[in-house]
């Protein structure tokens, strides 16, 4: 099942460093507990020269949030 269909945005994002392109990367087993009160995910930004990676908000489709209508 693709991370769009499971309700959350896009799985790229902008750099919060350089504001380049980030990509999704697989998150840790502290990201794993995070998520348990924050949900979140990881990404790496795709500049060489920036390097960031980290944590980042997940905003989920509110259509999705509603429950069976």
């Amino acid at each position: 099942m693709s991370r769009l269909a499971t309700g959350y945005s896009s799985p790229e994002c902008a750099c919060p460093r350089c504001n380049g392109p980030a990509i999704h990367v697989p998150r840790r087993f502290v990201d794993l507990l995070m998520s348990m009160f924050i949900t979140v995910s990881r990404f790496r930004c795709s500049s060489t020269d920036c390097g960031w990676e980290g944590n980042l908000r997940v905003k989920r489709h509110p259509w999705l949030m509603q429950g069976p209508g």
